[in-house]
């Protein structure tokens, strides 16, 4: 190939189970990237193509990137990347299962994947892009994972550079080829029907529970020092407040939402719990700022039920935050301390008491089937959900069998037990739990395959508690059955 004259960059979907907020929200990390493309180089035609929305794609561009952001969509990462392969694209992967799984998908998928960007990718693009096109080496290019003309698999250094996610506003929104409006539909149909308009908002970064642990001893009775399923990373940044606030004026101008309309803002910053300077910093500057009352806007936030205290309420809703996403996982404290989770019972109910006079409305999220889960333990979490709900503060439920994602703890506890599973780029979903639940689990069932059937049933006994947009992470929940069988008809 002489030049790259057009990008696809490309969110798959997931191909076993979903998010409660799929197609809800667009592909920040990719808008990032192409926002930077566009300006960087002019000359190139860079699309985002989100199959939420476009599920006939077919791959046509010089270079296709892929995003592979979880175990649970990299079957189908794999499946586009053949089409573009068959087209004659170079084809890029980045993300954080790629990130991970660099090696493993360089050495496996060698006749399909021709690079990858591990860790942030604006800048490592757009630097290939120039490289492809002038013939120069690889070497130089942080972040990227390659094979040389030996087949030698090289992993360039991670880039020293601390990464700033204002370098790359405004985002240019015509990247994304379907626009935004089918993104505010679905947010209508499943959050809020009498919005105007909805944005993806960091206000943070990090996470400052699993920034706190990371030094600590552990115990005897953890087999992991923070949460056992989770593989994100990174540095713990609060963006400044001034920023925030503009940024979200600005979106708002662009996209010439009438005045006195409802804005709804999901932060995707992990754990805002840690960041009371950052809410209290927000307040002032909203309150400096005269146009932010011409707008009826609301907050969503992730938030650790440990940290949620009716001072930290207050100034959540100083700001306009209507709900918090509360990651309950457990309410067994045996099975929260084993795998790191920092919360308890008491944690979770009094988060439930702060929200419910407050009038927070809370998205709960449940992991069933982690380290030492027992019948018991998971009767106990339904239980605590039941009362949750009834009492009506549980917007949402948004159920989930423990998935093991490279990166995660859980991950490298399983791969001590089954070496096999490091050589792996395609993790089968049931396989691999199967493992995890025989080794981890031993008193759950009297085999992995009926604690499987088990957590099933309790999972879509989760789900049935709450109406509306649900989530079946690592499952396939019978709403999505039912609703694939009303469809069909």
């Amino acid at each position: 190939m002489d030049n790259v004259n057009s990008i696809d960059l490309v969110s798959v979907p997931s191909d076993y189970g979903h998010g409660a907020n799929d197609g809800a929200y667009y592909p920040i990390g990719l808008l990032t990237i192409a926002s930077h493309l566009r300006r960087t180089s002019p000359g190139r035609k860079i699309n985002i193509v989100d199959m939420h929305h476009t599920p006939d794609y077919v791959p046509r561009a010089d270079v296709v990137g892929i995003s592979a952001s979880s175990t649970l969509c990299y079957q189908n990462v794999l499946a586009v990347a053949e089409q573009a392969k068959s087209a004659g694209a170079i084809v890029v992967l980045g993300g954080p299962h790629a990130t991970h799984l660099s090696n493993q998908i360089l050495t496996n998928q060698k006749e399909i994947i021709d690079f990858i960007i591990r860790q942030d990718g604006e800048e490592p693009l757009a630097s290939l892009l120039k490289a492809i096109d002038d013939g120069d080496s690889f070497c130089s290019i942080p972040n990227l994972s390659w094979r040389n003309r030996q087949g030698e698999i090289i992993h360039n250094p991670i880039h020293c550079e601390t990464w700033a996610y204002d370098n790359y506003l405004p985002f240019d929104f015509s990247a994304l080829s379907a626009g935004i409006k089918p993104y505010w539909d679905v947010t209508k149909e499943r959050v809020q029907k009498d919005m105007a308009a909805g944005f993806v908002v960091f206000t943070h970064f990090g996470c400052g529970y699993r920034e706190r642990m990371k030094n600590r001893s552990l115990r005897k009775d953890m087999l992991s020092m923070s949460c056992s399923y989770c593989s994100l990373g990174g540095d713990v940044v609060a963006r400044k407040a001034e920023s925030i606030v503009v940024e979200v004026l600005d979106l708002i101008q662009s996209h010439r939402v009438p005045a006195g309309g409802k804005v709804l803002l999901k932060c995707y910053g992990d754990n805002v719990g840690y960041h009371r300077n950052m809410i209290s910093a927000i307040a002032n500057a909203i309150a400096r700022e005269q146009r932010w009352s011409e707008y009826d806007i609301e907050w969503t936030f992730y938030m650790q039920s440990s940290l949620l205290t009716e001072k930290m309420a207050d100034m959540l809703l100083s700001i306009g935050t209507k709900r918090l996403f509360i990651g309950f996982d457990s309410v067994d404290d045996c099975v929260q301390r084993l795998n790191g989770l920092g919360t308890n019972l008491s944690s979770h109910q009094h988060a439930v008491n702060v929200c419910r006079d407050s009038g927070l409305k809370i998205h709960g999220g449940f992991v069933l089937g982690c380290a030492g889960e027992t019948v018991f333990s998971v009767e106990k979490s339904i239980g605590f959900a039941e009362k949750a709900a009834a009492a009506g503060v549980l917007e949402r439920i948004n159920a989930a069998i423990m998935v093991i994602m490279p990166g995660a703890p859980a991950y490298n506890l399983l791969c001590r037990k089954e070496p096999w599973v490091r050589e792996l780029d395609l993790l089968d979903t049931e396989e691999i739990r199967w493992y995890w639940l025989r080794h981890f689990c031993p008193d759950l069932k009297a085999t992995p395959t009926q604690s499987r059937r088990f957590l099933q049933d309790a999972a879509d006994r989760l789900d049935d508690l709450c109406a509306g947009a649900h989530a079946s992470m690592g499952f396939v929940s019978n709403r999505m059955l039912r609703g694939s069988s009303r469809r069909a008809a």
